[in-house]
């Protein structure tokens, strides 16, 4: 085969079409953020961003309990009506999960007999929680039948609503509420874009509903509850503890600038990494019903991706201080310089992110979770104890940065190693079999 037509083979191919489409729209979405992130930086402190990380955080934990992951398991099933029982699973978990959750926080209100802000605090967290849980589920079924454009338009939107809200509260300094209730308005919008699809699929698919079919399906994929949601949660409470190990070990601002510093090196996941992750999990998942070789769409993947991260994360390792300095303003210099030290770590999150979801499809979440507890539990170690040893200032904390980035790349090289060993031995029991 010459080159020309192997290239004319990769144009033409579905998977590179899918990412094409979903990489456009997350491209646009992102470069609203890039273009306006010097706005927001400079009507933000690095303090009110810290409160926010740390809002945003607990957003998160609440959303990974809500579905027990269940919505991880839409797009696997070979018939159509299966993916919709396991929809419908998903919904009724997370409605008893928001309920509970509501009643949880009203009891909690009363007992403690909380002030208005607080009482805010909580509605923006219930709200944020169920627009995102819905959000979630509208993505993973899109994925199920390829409405790329769906979650193309939802991510521009996200964007668009999510940033311009930003500007505007943030010119009548609103401070963190300004974030908090940009995140809000933003996660609504995005959710909205799924519900066409949902109701023009499910009405045709109610007659098929079967309660004894949706407790055979909870069961056959029980490994989402079982094994996926404490790794998924440990994930969510590790970077919770960490916002509050910084928080209270260091302060607000130096949160604030490290999750900025992690946000901003994590871009190059929401630009790329995330489209090629959702194309990729489906992929891996029609292969795996289909026994058809997986090891190499892995392998090819890790190299696509480690080739797209060396130009951007080298320009920040070697200049992501002053970079920080001149984008975002002179407050948020000590921003650049923890990027700086964390480029190794998040160049490898950027490879391994989007590959994270084989597992699922081959059913490792068990011994995947473990690894993903090594990860934590390194890393929050390394967060409380270190700090004792080094001490506070900022030279310590560059120090206690350094150690931390460095533990996180030589465990993520181990799961890189890892995943392509599982997607090996898949293969061969196919060709056994």
């Amino acid at each position: 085969m010459s080159i020309i037509n192997y290239f004319n083979k990769i144009i033409k191919s579905d998977f590179l079409k899918s990412v094409s489409l979903l990489m456009t729209g997350t491209i646009f979405a992102q470069l609203i953020g890039y273009l306006l992130a010097p706005i927001i930086t400079r009507l933000y402190s690095p303090s009110e961003m810290g409160e926010f990380g740390v809002f945003h955080r607990i957003i998160v934990v609440i959303v990974t309990l809500s579905t027990v992951r269940y919505e991880l398991a839409i797009p696997l099933p070979k018939k159509n009506s299966d993916s919709f029982l396991l929809f419908r699973l998903s919904i009724r978990i997370a409605l008893i999960s928001m309920i509970l959750s509501f009643i949880a926080l009203n009891i909690y209100y009363l007992w403690n007999n909380l002030d208005f802000e607080r009482v805010i605090w909580i509605f923006c967290i219930s709200a944020t929680s169920i627009s995102l849980v819905f959000f979630n589920l509208g993505t993973n079924w899109a994925i199920r039948h390829q409405y790329y454009k769906n979650l193309t338009y939802s991510k521009i939107t996200n964007s668009i609503v999510l940033n311009f809200s930003r500007v505007i509260f943030g010119i009548f300094n609103t401070g963190k509420w300004g974030l908090i209730l940009s995140f809000l308005v933003s996660s609504v919008a995005a959710a909205f874009h799924f519900l066409p699809n949902y109701f023009s699929n499910s009405s045709e698919k109610l007659t098929l509903f079967s309660k004894k079919k949706m407790i055979v399906l909870a069961r056959k994929y029980k490994d989402f509850p079982i094994a996926n949601l404490p790794h998924a949660l440990s994930d969510s409470l590790r970077d919770l503890f960490v916002a509050v190990l910084l928080t209270t070990i260091f302060s607000e601002q130096v949160f604030g600038a490290f999750d900025h510093s992690f946000r901003m090196l994590r871009l190059p996941i929401m630009l790329i990494g995330v489209s090629m992750g959702q194309v990729f999990f489906n992929r891996v998942s029609k292969y795996k019903n289909l026994s058809k070789p997986l090891f190499p769409i892995l392998k090819k993947m890790i190299i696509n991706l480690t080739l797209l991260s060396i130009i951007p994360f080298g320009i920040i390792m070697f200049w992501g201080e002053d970079l920080f300095a001149f984008i975002f303003g002179e407050s948020w210099r000590f921003s650049g310089r923890l990027s700086e030290i964390m480029v190794p770590w998040l160049l490898l999150n950027f490879v391994t992110s989007p590959i994270s979801t084989l597992p699922l499809v081959l059913n490792r979440q068990r011994s995947f979770f473990l690894l993903g507890i090594s990860l934590s539990i390194t890393q929050l170690f390394g967060f409380w104890y270190l700090p004792k040893i080094f001490g506070t200032d900022k030279n310590a904390i560059e120090t206690v940065f350094l150690y931390v980035s460095w533990s996180q790349v030589v465990l993520s090289l181990f799961i890189i190693f890892y995943l392509l060993r599982i997607a090996k031995i898949s293969d061969l029991k196919n060709k056994i079999n």
